[in-house]
C-alpha cells in the first residue's frame, strides 16, 4: 500500500490574478440566456434578458454569477478547469433536468416533465426543444446514431433528427424498461422492473435507423431473471452483463440471445456495475465488491466491506475506484498484470477523507464528486490536492473521462460548461 494521503489544500494555484489574466477570462466567458427554434410541440422563445452578471473581483477573486450560480474562477482553476458558458435549455414547464448526455458537438437533455432539448456544445445555444410524449414519461438515456438522436423512454423509443428535432420514428417497447441500454449493431439491451432482460431491435445491423415499414422496431429476445433490474447493464464486447436486485448475475450474447453464464450474490445494488472489458465489477448491497467474467458461475475476485455499498464505482486505466464508508476512497489494481500475477484487486491506496464518485480525470488527477463538494486527488498516491464546495450543483458530467469538458448541472436546470485549462 502506498503512503497515506495528505488532506491539506494545495497552494499550487495562486490567488492573485493579473489584469491581463482577468481580462482574458472575461473575454472568453460571456453568456446570455438562449432561445429555442420552434419545432413541433414547443414553447414560445425565452426572454432575452441576460442570465450572466458581469464578473466581480473581491475576497474570492473573480466571481461570475450565472443563473443564480456563483462561479468562482480561482476555485475551478484549482481543479484544472476554466468556465466556457452557462445555459438553461428547457424554457417550458419544469426546467429541472433528469438527463444530460454529451454526444460529440451536441448535448441532449430531458426535463422532469419530458421535454427534450439539444444544445450546441461549443456555444451553449439551444438548437431545438420538443415534447413527443406526455409529461409523466420518464427517459433513461439519449444515444447518438450518426445524425439521429435515439431517446429511450418508458416504454417507447423516439428517433429524431439531431439537427432539427423532427420525429423520424416512434418505437413501442415490449415491456416498460428501467435502465439505460447497452447498444450493439442496432440492438438495445435493457433491464426491466419485472426482471426481464429485454433486447429491442431499433436499427439495422450497421446501426442505422430501420427503414419503413420496419421502423417500429421489434423485440429480438428476452430472458426472465430472478428480481427486478434497476442497475444498468454493461457491455463486454458483444456480451451484456446484468445484475438483479435479488442478486442474480447474468451474461448474455447480444446478437443471438444465448446465455453466457449465471452467478449469484447475496444482495442487489444501489449503483451500476462497471467494466474494463474483461470483468464486470459489482459494488453490492451485500457489503462486497466483486469481479465477474462471462462463462463463469462464481466471482473471480471479492473484497469484503463492513457496510452496504451505495457510492457509484468507477473504472479507469487499470484501476477501480470505490468509496467505502469506513475506508474512504479506495483504489484497486485490476490490471491484466495484477490478474496474471494472482493479485487482482490489490489495494493501491486509500484516502479516508475522500467521499463520493470519481467522475473525471484531469491530467493525472481524479475529480471526485459527492453531491456537494468536488475534490481533486492525485491518481498515483491518493493525496488530496484541492477541494471546492458547489452547493447549488447536483451533477458533474464529463464529455470524456480523461481531459474532457466538464458539465455542471444545477438544481434549477442550468448547465455550466468548463473546459480543461
Amino acid at each position: 500500500m502506498r503512503h497515506a494521503p495528505a488532506t491539506h489544500r494545495s497552494g499550487r494555484t495562486g490567488r492573485i490574478l493579473s489584469v491581463l489574466a482577468t481580462t482574458a477570462i472575461l473575454a472568453g466567458c460571456s453568456s446570455t440566456q438562449t432561445t429555442s427554434t420552434q419545432t413541433g410541440d414547443q414553447p414560445a422563445p425565452a426572454s432575452s434578458a441576460p442570465a450572466t452578471n458581469p464578473a466581480q473581483t473581491g475576497r474570492l477573486g473573480v466571481v461570475t454569477t450565472s443563473y443564480g450560480i456563483d462561479i468562482v474562477h480561482d476555485d475551478w482553476a484549482d481543479l484544472g478547469y476554466r468556465w466556457q458558458w452557462a445555459a438553461a435549455p428547457i424554457t417550458a414547464g419544469d426546467p429541472r433536468l433528469t438527463n444530460l448526455d454529451v454526444l460529440g458537438d451536441v448535448v441532449a437533455v430531458q426535463s422532469r416533465d419530458s421535454w427534450t432539448a439539444t444544445i450546441q456544445a461549443s456555444t451553449g445555444s439551444t438548437l431545438w426543444q420538443v415534447r413527443n410524449t406526455g409529461p409523466l414519461t420518464q427517459f433513461v438515456d439519449n444515444i447518438r446514431i450518426g445524425d439521429a438522436l435515439l431517446s429511450c423512454g418508458r416504454p417507447e423509443l423516439f428517433l429524431m433528427e439531431l439537427g432539427s428535432g423532427n420525429l423520424i420514428a416512434r418505437q413501442p417497447v415490449d415491456v416498460v424498461v428501467s435502465t439505460p441500454p447497452v447498444i450493439y449493431n442496432g440492438l438495445a439491451v435493457f433491464g426491466t422492473p419485472t426482471g426481464e432482460v429485454l433486447c429491442h431491435r431499433f436499427g439495422t445491423t450497421s446501426g442505422d435507423p430501420l427503414p419503413p415499414p420496419f421502423d417500429d422496431g421489434a423485440k429480438a429476445w428476452g430472458y426472465l431473471l430472478d428480481g427486478a433490474i434497476n442497475a444498468a447493464p454493461v457491455r463486454l464486447d458483444r456480451t451484456a452483463g446484468v445484475v438483479t436486485q435479488a442478486g442474480e448475475v447474468f451474461f448474455v450474447d447480444i446478437p443471438t440471445g444465448s446465455g453466457h453464464g449465471r452467478a449469484r450474490i447475496s444482495g442487489g445494488m444501489a449503483t451500476d456495475p462497471v467494466t474494463n472489458g474483461t470483468y464486470m465489477f459489482v459494488a453490492s448491497l451485500d457489503q462486497s465488491i466483486y469481479a465477474f467474467a462471462p462463462g463463469n458461475s462464481t466471482y473471480r475476485w471479492r473484497y469484503r466491506t463492513d457496510a452496504p455499498l451505495r457510492s457509484q464505482p468507477t473504472y479507469f486505466d487499470d484501476a477501480l475506484y470505490v468509496h467505502i464508508d469506513s475506508e474512504g476512497l479506495v483504489a484497486f489494481d485490476v490490471s491484466e498484470q495484477a490478474d496474471n500475477a494472482g493479485r487482482l484487486g490489490e489495494v493501491l491506496w486509500k484516502n479516508p477523507d475522500a467521499t463520493g464518485q470519481v467522475v473525471a480525470v484531469r491530467s493525472d488527477e481524479l475529480v471526485v464528486w459527492n453531491g456537494k463538494t468536488a475534490t481533486l486527488i492525485d491518481r498515483v498516491g491518493g493525496d488530496t490536492i484541492a477541494s471546492i464546495a458547489l452547493p447549488k450543483i447536483e451533477r458533474l458530467i464529463p464529455s470524456a473521462m480523461q481531459d474532457g469538458d466538464l458539465y455542471a448541472v444545477s438544481r434549477g436546470g442550468a448547465i455550466i460548461k468548463f473546459s480543461p485549462r
